[in-house]
């Protein structure tokens, strides 16, 4: 079960060096600002403790502006540079990403999927680490594409990282008063950018307000403020 010592500490301020709680529990998931060192579970960022119950999932929340890639994240790049066997794209972090020509679903030498240069790409990290590139796959860890792979047409805008995260998380409020009122396509990237698809552009405009907007708003408060913009 979860040290009780380490969920006292969700949603309190945490300082890098923290010692936040032991691993006890092989069910427990790190994300960005943690690490596990021998049995203790360590802060390495200032900011806000932060856990997902249907995740079994702890993460430091901060104002970081830059992206830094981290192993199964869901990220949208942008593809800069194309060659036979790989793509490079930028994810907005302080190097390239490497994305393999073979790294789709179905994927082979003679049928590869023909990407140009400046499209959008929804990609999860595959291999991240400070000594290499970050390497991104088009398929969940099935194999099958799961939605990933390029973002045709659509609006990508960016957002920031806590903004992103809040998005994916299975629960968000926006989304779902969102999805109950209007049709439209999401890919969120846990690199702060968000893109969205409809065959309404209006209704485009109005999610991207709306979920702008809903960064620094409480839960009750997000209806009315859908229902103003829509109207």
């Amino acid at each position: 079960s979860v040290p009780a010592d380490m969920e006292s500490k969700v949603d309190k301020y945490v300082l890098p060096g923290d010692v936040i709680g032991l691993i006890s529990d092989l069910n427990i998931r790190i994300g960005p600002g943690i690490i596990q060192s021998k049995e203790n579970i360590t802060a390495t960022k200032a900011g806000i403790l932060r856990y997902s119950p249907s995740h079994k999932f702890y993460w430091v929340e901060n104002n970081q502006k830059r992206y830094i890639p981290a192993t199964e994240d869901m990220v949208i790049g942008r593809v800069t540079d194309r060659f036979p066997d790989y793509y490079k794209l930028d994810l907005g972090s302080s190097a390239p990403a490497t994305l393999p020509s073979l790294a789709f679903e179905g994927a082979t030498k003679r049928n590869k999927p023909e990407i140009s240069v400046g499209s959008l790409v929804y990609s999860r990290v595959l291999i991240a680490n400070k000594d290499m590139d970050p390497e991104l796959v088009c398929t969940g860890s099935t194999g099958k594409a799961e939605g990933f792979g390029e973002l045709v047409s659509g609006f990508m805008f960016t957002c920031t990282l806590g903004l992103a995260r809040k998005l994916l998380q299975s629960d968000c409020t926006i989304l779902r008063i969102l999805g109950q009122q209007m049709s439209f396509e999401i890919a969120v990237g846990m690199n702060g950018r968000v893109w969205i698809n409809s065959p309404d552009p209006n209704n485009v405009i109005v999610a991207y307000n709306c979920i702008i907007n809903s960064e620094h708003m409480d839960d009750p408060q997000l209806p009315h403020m859908v229902k103003t913009l829509m109207a």
